[in-house]
């Protein structure tokens, strides 16, 4: 029952959270960003992850609603990836490594 989140806001953002624990990373849901709203996941606390499923996301402002978000993030320095339903269905282990690869980066980067 641990794995189980209320706050979730959608099937993709629960499988990436499920496949991000399994792979041993500290994961929070619907972290509140001041200025942006909320993030659909944090990552040990320093990576953001946005998920984005193309029926929710492709109409303009939708779109153009996205960006501002991203930017905001972007701003106050908290590096956010977007990751697709596809990529987390068919790919889940290059999800993974590109979360653990961009981890890396930022503490090579520190």
């Amino acid at each position: 029952m641990s794995q189980i989140v209320p706050q979730s806001q959608s099937i993709i953002e629960c499988i990436a959270r499920y496949l991000l624990r399994e792979a041993g990373f500290h994961v929070e849901s619907q972290v509140n960003i001041p200025g942006m709203g909320h993030l659909d996941l944090m990552v040990d606390g320093r990576l953001g992850i946005e998920t984005d499923g193309a029926g929710f996301h492709m109409d303009k402002p939708s779109f153009e609603e996205d960006r501002r978000r991203w930017n905001v993030t972007t701003r106050l320095g908290i590096p956010t990836l977007v990751v697709s339903y596809s990529m987390l269905k068919n790919r889940p282990r290059e999800f993974v490594a590109m979360v653990r690869d961009t981890l890396r980066s930022l503490d090579q980067a520190a």
